[in-house]
């Protein structure tokens, strides 16, 4: 199986791939790319960091529903803002194409799935 590092690093490796491969083809392109991997890097490894921060709070203490709730809900509207940044820069921006931005945050579900279909193929089931 493969976990969140590699996942990280495999989105971070397509995201300056495929932002180089653009990078031929149309420069509003390649930093849509660019902004979208990056931001979408940053939010997952934030969404790590807060995964990681509520199981060892919960390990160590005894936390109640309302305040796992709370430390998710937080956690979902700091990733969220994240996202919301970079697709208000690819709109606004006009060196920097949307569709690309919005391509880019989508590269963590890539990568997952990349995964998801390497292990497949390498453990043979």
């Amino acid at each position: 199986m493969f976990n969140e590092n590699d996942v990280l690093r495999t989105t971070l490796v397509f995201t300056l791939g495929l932002s180089a491969l653009a990078l031929f083809w149309n420069v509003q392109v390649s930093l849509g790319l660019l902004l979208g991997g990056l931001m979408s890097t940053l939010a997952f490894q934030l969404m790590i960091i807060d995964g990681k921060a509520l199981l060892r709070k919960t390990t160590t203490e005894q936390i109640s529903q309302r305040g796992a709730y709370r430390s998710t809900l937080v956690g979902f509207a700091k990733r969220y803002i994240l996202y919301a940044l970079a697709l208000v820069v690819g709109i606004l921006n006009p060196s920097v194409n949307f569709l690309a931005t919005l391509a880019g945050l989508l590269l963590p579900r890539l990568a997952i799935l990349y995964h998801l279909f390497f292990g497949r193929t390498r453990r043979g089931t």
